[in-house]
């Protein structure tokens, strides 16, 4: 994969492989990157976020949902912010909670349900949607801000 790709899509057939994808995923990403993860209750969006932690020299089995707790920051190469909006109730919500440090941060920012806050994230950020087909296989596909 080249380094800022515009638009990339991938199939995971297993976990195994959407860890190695969300791998793959951290290590072409720019500094200060915002990424939008959208998809389904159970697509994978957890176990991507924990290969992108893997990509960034982070111990993916340190990285939980933050369905309740709404944001976590772990340490490594560079500083990965897992969000989760889920639970919150609208983009002003998600703006309370003080996401707009992370927008200006060099490290990477992926919020889980990031359609749900969209219009609080900033022009330039990424999307990232996962689909189950019809073999339960997830098609994982990336979108650079200029297509977002």
């Amino acid at each position: 994969m080249t380094p800022n790709p515009q638009k990339e899509t991938w199939v995971s057939r297993s976990e195994s492989e959407t860890l190695a994808i969300g791998t793959q995923l951290a290590q072409c990403l720019p500094a200060g990157a915002i990424v939008s993860l959208e998809g389904t209750l159970g697509a994978g969006k957890s176990v991507l976020v924990r290969g992108m932690a893997a990509g960034m020299g982070i111990d993916p089995e340190a990285v939980t949902s933050p369905t309740f707790t709404l944001w976590q920051t772990y340490h490594g190469s560079r500083e990965l912010h897992h969000l989760d909006a889920y639970r919150v109730r609208d983009a002003a919500e998600f703006i309370d909670l003080g996401v707009e440090e992370l927008f200006m941060s060099d490290g990477v920012a992926v919020i889980e349900w990031g359609e749900k806050v969209r219009s609080a994230l900033p022009p330039d950020h990424y999307r990232v949607m996962i689909e189950i087909d019809e073999q339960a296989n997830r098609q994982i596909m990336l979108v650079a801000p200029a297509e977002s």
